[in-house]
């Protein structure tokens, strides 16, 4: 129906935040957080979570942490666990890092 908002989005707040740490590796948890609308407690647990699961590496740089994407990972559902998380992120956020 036109004009109704039903209240879905394409990405999951995990692959927004992938997105995000994509194309901002050095991005606080607040800026993701803010620039998301996400909690910042949500933030931390979806960064820990792609991490745990191989998407993303996170190292310190002085007091802060910067963000790499692993292109080498693969999706977790079974139809997409052929495809790259490097082929999706070049094709839908070129500007991204990894």
């Amino acid at each position: 129906m036109e004009g109704t908002d039903s209240g879905w989005t394409l990405l999951s707040s995990h692959g927004q935040v992938l997105f995000y740490v994509a194309a901002y590796p050095d991005a606080t948890v607040p800026a993701i957080s803010t620039a998301l609308g996400l909690s910042q407690r949500r933030v931390g647990a979806i960064l820990r979570s792609l991490k745990s699961d191989g998407m993303i590496r996170i190292s310190r740089v002085g007091r802060r942490n910067s963000y790499e994407v692993n292109g080498a990972a693969r999706f977790r559902h079974p139809s997409l666990a052929h495809v790259r998380l490097d082929e999706i992120l070049r094709t839908l956020a070129p500007g991204a890092l990894l």
